[in-house]
């Protein structure tokens, strides 16, 4: 028995093929070369489209104008339309919105505490590491990005601030320093430059979380191991070079980066934040004593100070930790507690910088960090009383926290230019800076020759 098969004619098959083509059917070809893309869609949803389109549009900027007029607040609306319009204040302008949005504030910490939670994701600032660690991306890219020294580095610096509004920057730090070796040689001072080790050098393994290139997790810690495999410390790479063209210059350098990472040691930096622990400061702190002593030749003081300290437990969450902008009763971090040794006198006062003292320390906020209460670590602990005690002799101190490539320069050069010579009696200027700063920071210039004029002028 023969099956008989149906026979379709060649216009039947095509006629069916063309009513079930997509829009890139060869017989839709004269539409598409006129840009026409046949759709399907019904009119409630065409409605409801729009209606979900025009609440995204207008619902964030009336909830806002009703939440300011609740609350009180005064809309930032108006000052675009008290000023001419420039590239300046429309930036301005997009900066206020972006601070005032209500929606952002509500959106963003949930946001962000779902991301950071279950996929370690970070924001532009702040980088999630392992096991509850974090780093300050910056200081990332000053470890693994290109050459701070490199001219198509520099210029692309340059170029990216001017191409975004900001005034004209100095990204070469070389000048800078050179320029402020040279005004305190003239006084007959001498230059110790401090550049900071950044976590990502001293705490790499909690960041890409290898211990030797084959083990998956980093390693628990403690201070003194044995073990003799130690990884390498990952520097940048025109570090080499800008060593040599210091000390070429006569510019002294003080490096307390060890030579390899022991698996094993305690760590250097705190968990949460940029900065490093009070052991390992004070530690520091004692070495740039002897440093300072050898390279300033400075002799024992008749009439030392007497220093002492007293132990103490602080607790806060880190910086970093404060920059992923998470809700305020977020569980993911906690805060870490150290102990500090604060510095008293002889009559049991919290110690403070001295003036009158011989060596003058600029800093930046890892010489505030244990000693500006607002940054939660404790008081009358930091850099410059530690190094105050480790010297025997009194400190005097310039700080301010961030823009540690030109703040303490300008800050110390303004007080010159006033008259207030804080270079009168000083031996030794210690600059200390984070060394990421090589590669984001302005390297400002100063005119120290207006300093010398204050300082020659007849009073």
């Amino acid at each position: 028995m023969q099956s008989e098969l149906p026979i379709l004619r060649r216009s039947t098959v095509d006629a069916h093929l063309a009513s079930r083509g997509g829009p890139t059917d060869p017989s839709h070809d004269a539409r598409l070369r006129r840009g026409i893309l046949a759709t399907d869609v019904s009119r409630a949803m065409a409605a409801a489209m729009v209606a979900l389109f025009c609440l995204l549009i207008y619902g964030v900027p009336v909830s806002q104008a009703v939440l300011e007029k609740a609350k009180g607040d005064d809309s930032v609306l108006p000052e675009l339309f008290r000023h001419f319009p420039t590239k300046e204040s429309l930036r301005q302008f997009e900066d206020d919105v972006d601070q005032a949005s209500y929606a952002k504030d509500f959106t963003q910490p949930r946001m962000q505490e779902i991301l950071t939670r279950y996929g370690r994701v970070g924001n532009k600032r702040a980088v999630v590491g392992l096991e509850g660690w974090l780093y300050y991306r910056p200081g990332i890219a000053f470890v693994g990005g290109p050459g701070f020294l490199d001219a198509d580095t520099l210029a692309s610096r340059e170029k990216a601030a001017l191409d975004s509004g900001d005034s004209a920057i100095h990204p070469d730090p070389r000048p800078a320093i050179f320029a402020f070796h040279d005004a305190l040689a003239k006084r007959g001072i001498p230059l110790v430059v401090f550049p900071v080790p950044d976590k990502a050098m001293l705490e790499a393994m909690h960041l890409h979380g290898r211990r030797d290139g084959t083990s998956p997790a980093p390693p628990e810690r403690g201070r003194g191991s044995k073990d003799a495999d130690a990884l390498p410390v990952a520097r940048n790479i025109d570090w080499s070079q800008f060593l040599s063209e210091m000390q070429a210059h006569g510019v002294v350098i003080f490096d307390p980066t060890p030579a390899v990472i022991q698996r094993e040691e305690e760590a250097r930096f705190l968990v949460q934040d940029t900065h490093w622990t009070p052991e390992w400061m004070e530690e520091v702190a004692g070495s740039l004593a002897a440093f300072v002593t050898r390279a300033a030749t400075l002799s024992p003081l008749s009439s030392a100070p007497v220093l002492g300290s007293v132990a103490q437990k602080v607790s806060t969450l880190g910086d970093v930790a404060v920059m992923l902008k998470l809700p305020e009763n977020q569980t993911i971090f906690t805060p870490q507690e150290v102990t500090i040794h604060a510095v008293r006198d002889g009559a049991g006062e919290p110690w403070q910088a001295d003036p009158k003292g011989d060596v003058l320390l600029l800093g930046d906020s890892f010489t505030n960090v244990f000693s500006m209460e607002p940054m939660g670590w404790g008081t009358a602990a930091g850099l410059g009383a530690q190094l105050s005690r480790s010297l025997g002799r009194g400190v005097d101190v310039i700080a301010q926290n961030d823009s540690g490539a030109f703040a303490t320069r300008e800050a110390l050069a303004r007080a010159l230019g006033a008259g207030e010579d804080r270079l009168a009696g000083k031996k030794v200027v210690i600059w200390e800076f984070a060394s990421r700063e090589l590669s984001v920071g302005d390297w400002k210039p100063v005119d120290w020759t207006v300093a010398d004029a204050a300082r020659a002028a007849p009073r």
